[in-house]
């Protein structure tokens, strides 16, 4: 009896110390996500750069393919001339010189000064000044051809540092994802602990978790209705932040949250161009749209009813990961957050905080909030 007495009296100080440990997982998972978002623009800034400098060295071969094009034309034109020029010059000295000399001109024996005399004075200033046009022409145009060689070198140079700072950030980002990885997994065996610990608890209300609570991912799910885990059948799946929906890291096939009609596959402005919209028909979330986007391959049309058994694309693994919220309903090709203005960038926004709250419900994991979500719900916003 005195062991058990002494259990009971150390118990909520323990319960309390776990409480503290997962207050201290969240802050730590929170701050890896802040510092991969941070990473993730730096790696879009690279990957800018890289495409940039990648651009600019193809337009260089591009000009320097056209400038030796330009050159070998007039290049031709010149010797054209120049043939032009000769004709020009037997015609008219056959018409007051001896045969001899002809013979001799035809044959350019530079011997017979004579010869190169009358050929030169018997071409016209018009044909001397043009030759003279065409090869100050291919001059310029051979000065061209050098700078752009050497804007090429500048560009190849321009390049390869573009394409390192891109493998740098890259590789940095996959090392703060593992180090994500790992407080996230610390954070569920401490949430595992303090559930076994309640378990054992006498019921009173003071230790127990708030239920609906977003921040604390062992709190009970909301009754969703007709809505299913869209994420269920992703593997390794892994949480990311909250911005203007949720975002997440994994690959496999992704579902429709419930009933609804594809409004859109595509926006050219979202990463990949990948932008999968739909219109929920059933549920408390009726009439909203809901969108998944990113590095997700569409399997879907545009008019297709889908329903929580539809497999509405594959997610791969790519650099951006996915997103997924409320997408604007009216159909402008914009986010619920962007829309009404909450979304700065890259903190957290109401209607995305919203939209993991509903994740959540069905069992899906929450994102990681950046800050206190930016905004406000309309008044007959479901909730979860």
């Amino acid at each position: 009896m005195v062991g058990a007495i002494g259990f009971a009296q150390l118990f909520p100080s323990s319960a309390f110390a776990n409480s503290q440990s997962i207050s201290s997982a969240q802050q730590q998972a929170a701050a890896a996500a802040a510092q991969l978002n941070s990473l993730g623009a730096q790696a879009a800034r690279s990957l800018e750069n890289y495409d940039n400098a990648q651009a600019t060295l193809s337009k260089v071969d591009q000009d320097i393919k056209t400038t030796q094009a330009q050159i070998l034309q007039t290049q031709g034109q010149i010797a054209s001339l120049k043939s032009l020029l000769t004709v020009t010059a037997i015609s008219s000295y056959m018409n007051d010189e001896s045969l001899t000399d002809l013979y001799l001109l035809l044959n350019e024996n530079p011997t017979q000064a004579s010869v190169r005399e009358e050929f030169l004075n018997t071409t016209t200033s018009s044909q001397a000044d043009l030759v003279a046009s065409h090869q100050a022409a291919l001059q310029s145009l051979q000065l061209q051809q050098n700078s752009l060689k050497q804007l090429q070198k500048q560009s190849i140079d321009a390049l390869t540092k573009m394409t390192a700072a891109k493998n740098a950030a890259l590789t940095a980002i996959g090392q703060e994802k593992s180090q994500l990885s790992s407080i996230d997994s610390n954070l569920a065996k401490l949430v595992a602990q303090e559930q076994a610990a309640q378990g054992q608890s006498s019921g009173s209300g003071s230790g127990s978790i708030t239920a609906n609570d977003p921040l604390n991912p062992s709190s009970p799910p909301a009754d969703s209705g007709v809505y299913a885990n869209p994420l269920r059948a992703i593997r390794s799946l892994a949480r990311e932040r909250i911005d203007q929906g949720v975002d997440y890291r994994g690959y496999g096939p992704i579902y429709a949250i419930g009933t609804g009609v594809v409004l859109s596959t595509y926006n050219g402005g979202w990463p990949g161009g990948t932008y999968i919209t739909y219109r929920l028909t059933q549920g408390p979330a009726a009439g909203l749209a809901v969108y998944a986007a990113e590095d997700i391959k569409p399997l879907v049309q545009v008019g297709q009813t889908v329903t929580s058994s539809t497999i509405i694309g594959t997610v791969y693994e790519g650099f951006d990961g996915i997103e997924t919220g409320w997408a604007d309903p009216n159909e402008s090709g914009e986010t619920m957050a962007r829309y009404a203005g909450q979304f700065g960038g890259s903190n957290s926004t109401m209607y995305g905080y919203n939209f993991s709250q509903l994740l959540r419900s069905l069992d899906a994991p929450q994102g990681v909030l950046q800050n206190q979500p930016t905004g406000t719900l309309p008044s007959q916003w479901p909730t979860w």
